[in-house]
Formats: C-alpha cells, sequence, structure tokens
C-alpha cells in the first residue's frame, strides 16, 4: 500500500525537497521513518505524522493502524512512502479494537444502575456476592475532591484502569491494585456470571446509550449522565440482565483505551469516573508527549480533556505546556458555565506562577468545538 502526501509541514518540506535542510537526509530513498495518524482534514484527506513532520495524505484504500512504519520510495514535491507491514504486537492490538468496539459504551449505563441501586431498596435483595462486588466498584469511585490536587488526580488516574496490569506486574504500595477500576469492573463480572441466567432479553427499560470509543484519531466527546432509573423491588431479574450488559461494555471501553494508549509515542487515553452528588460523572483526557526542537532537551505536552457535569453541563478543555509557557483553551455548553470558568482565570494565573509557569494565553468560549480530528482547529493550525 502506498501513501503519496500531498502537503507537508510550512517551509521544512520545501527545504527538505530542495535538499537544503538536514529534513533531507532523514527522507532518503530507503529510509524508514514512524508514522502515526493524528486525524482527518475538512475535506478528507489524512492528517499524519511521519518521522516528526506533519503531513497530509488522500486516505489509502484498505484502513490504517494508530501506527505504523513506511519506507521513502521516491523524494520531490509529493514523495511516496510504501507502509510496512505491521508486526505482531501490532495486529494482536488491531484484532482486540475489533472485538472490543462493538461491545463497548460509555460509563453512564452502569454508573446509572450504580446509582440507582444505592437509593432503592431493591439494592438488599440482590445476591450478597453481587452486593461485595458492586460496593467494591463504588469505593473504586474517585470523588471531585480527589482531583483538585495534582497527587489526587495523579492517583485517580493510576486507579482508571489503564495501568492495572502494569501495577499487577511492578506493585506498588501508593497504587494497589485493589482501589483499580478495572480490577472493580473484573471482579463485578465474576459476580454476575455466577447467577443464573434470567429469561433472554430481561433488561431495564430505558433509552438508547451509543457513546463514541475512546479512540487517539477521535475527538474527546463529553458523556452526560445516564437518565435517572426507577426501579421497583421486582426488578432484580432485570437489574442483572442490565448490569451483564452494562459491565461487559464497560470492560470493552476500558480495554480499547488501552489498547489506544501508546507509551512508546507519548499519547495515553484515560477516563476517570467521579462520584458527586447524587451520580457520577466521567473525564475523559488524553494526553500526548510531543517531540522536542532542536536544542530542547523536552517536548510539549498536550492534555485534552471532556467533562459533563449536571452543575456546568458539557465542558472541554485543551492545556498546552512548553516549560515554562503555558496555553490554556476551553469550551463551555452553558453561557453561565463560561462567567463562572473566566471568573477563575486570576486564580489559574496564580497557581502557574506560583509553580514557575507563565500563562501565555487563556480563553473560554461559549459552545463546545467540533474538530476534524482529536485535536481544536486551533490547534492544528499551529502545527500544520
Amino acid at each position: 500500500m502506498i501513501i503519496q502526501p500531498t502537503s507537508l509541514a510550512a517551509q521544512l518540506w520545501a527545504g527538505a525537497a530542495a535538499g537544503t535542510t538536514a529534513a533531507a537526509d532523514s527522507w532518503r530513498v530507503g529510509t524508514l521513518l514512524s508514522a502515526r495518524i493524528m486525524g482527518q482534514t475538512d475535506i478528507g484527506k489524512l492528517l499524519l505524522d511521519i518521522g516528526g513532520m506533519t503531513v497530509e495524505a488522500d486516505a489509502p484504500g484498505g484502513q490504517l493502524p494508530q501506527q505504523f512504519q513506511v519506507r521513502v520510495l521516491t523524494q520531490g514535491a509529493q514523495p511516496q512512502l510504501e507502509i510496512v507491514p505491521g508486526n505482531t504486537d501490532e495486529r494482536v492490538a488491531m484484532q482486540g479494537l475489533r472485538e472490543r468496539l462493538p461491545l463497548q459504551n460509555g460509563y453512564a449505563p452502569l454508573l446509572g444502575v450504580l446509582a440507582a441501586l444505592g437509593r432503592r431498596p431493591v439494592a438488599r435483595m440482590l445476591p450478597a456476592p453481587l452486593r461485595a462486588a458492586l460496593a467494591t466498584l463504588e469505593a473504586a469511585i474517585s470523588k471531585p475532591s480527589d482531583v483538585s490536587s495534582p497527587l489526587g488526580m495523579k492517583e485517580a488516574i493510576a486507579k482508571s484502569g489503564a495501568f492495572l496490569e502494569a501495577h499487577l506486574a511492578e506493585p506498588k504500595h501508593e497504587t494497589p491494585a485493589a482501589d483499580d477500576f478495572k480490577a472493580a469492573l473484573l471482579a463485578l463480572r465474576r459476580a454476575l456470571a455466577d447467577i443464573p441466567t434470567g429469561r433472554p432479553g430481561t433488561q431495564l427499560a430505558r433509552p438508547a446509550s451509543d457513546t463514541p470509543p475512546p479512540l487517539v484519531q477521535r475527538a474527546l466527546v463529553a458523556q452526560p449522565r445516564a437518565p435517572e432509573l426507577s426501579l421497583g423491588d421486582d426488578d432484580i431479574e432485570a437489574v442483572v440482565g442490565q448490569l451483564r450488559t452494562d459491565t461487559r461494555a464497560a470492560l470493552s471501553r476500558v480495554e480499547i483505551a488501552q489498547l489506544e494508549s501508546h507509551p512508546q509515542a507519548g499519547v495515553w487515553m484515560i477516563e476517570v469516573p467521579l462520584a458527586a452528588g447524587r451520580g457520577y460523572d466521567v473525564l475523559q483526557i488524553r494526553i500526548e508527549e510531543g517531540q522536542p526542537l532542536p536544542g530542547d532537551t523536552d517536548g510539549p505536552w498536550t492534555v485534552g480533556f471532556a467533562i459533563d457535569p449536571p452543575s456546568l453541563g458539557a465542558v472541554q478543555g485543551e492545556i498546552q505546556l512548553r516549560v515554562p509557557r503555558v496555553s490554556v483553551r476551553l469550551w463551555a455548553q452553558r453561557p453561565e458555565t463560561v462567567a463562572h470558568l473566566e471568573n477563575a482565570f486570576v486564580v489559574l494565573r496564580r497557581l502557574l506562577e506560583k509553580s514557575g509557569l507563565i500563562l501565555d494565553h487563556f480563553s473560554c468560549m461559549h459552545g463546545l468545538p467540533t474538530p476534524s480530528s482529536a485535536y481544536s482547529a486551533v490547534l492544528l493550525e499551529a502545527r500544520a
């Protein structure tokens, strides 16, 4: 399969094509380059990071993995790049995604059932092992106050489920696997497997939910809470059936985020459930470590996030850090939330200054962004 870039980043490619910059050496015929999908442009072209350069290319006939290698076949204004077949690990990861994508859903349906059971007498009628598993799941969910400090946010991310296997391989006292969200989901699945299966299709009546999967090339989507459920004492079989479906969907979603996280490329997809008020919210996070510029020791960091608590409505954000400078862009669905966030601007600047950082840019816009990729249009313009 051949990729033919149609445009490359700013003057870098102009110099590389003419052979006047060091970039030309990295694009010699036969050279292997790492490639990564960044998203898609408004006109349907792929946005790729190839060898540290941002390029646009026509989409090939087949589906590309998130990360792959290419070999330079020809140079010139529009070089041709051959896609090198992936290794076994990549094929296994792609198979894992194919198996889990049809099963996944957002956490909101499962968390909605958990919240309803906490307020209804029917919970006392569930089997004791299932009640214990639900209590373990509830204990694994962080609170908003937990993520209000750097250490608390670190701990919430550590037990979000994305790093369970790493914690089991190298156990540490500060991140016990027992507190892990994925570990709690696995325990809940085991408890549900021990309960006899009820009538086919026995589930709670509620609106259908189809939350987009946490893929690197997709934009973040703020996930609202599921509609509040009304449970009766005779709904035990329906509750168990619904928990089976929702637990399977949540586990598939955690594992998709794990498969989409690539530490070697500096990309992590993380979702942190939060217990707030009478329900649960989901903080979706995308963290990326960029490549350092010539002469720099550290590259830039970009953190995107999305959340939709009832008190604020949908909020999305994008934080860019190139030490010591920080840029913050926020979007809020409600105008009163925009005003609330803007009022916190002075506090944010002071906190950053105490940490030795400089706030270069802060903006909070009414409405939600509609990017064509994982990044906002502003970030794409900055990189293109």
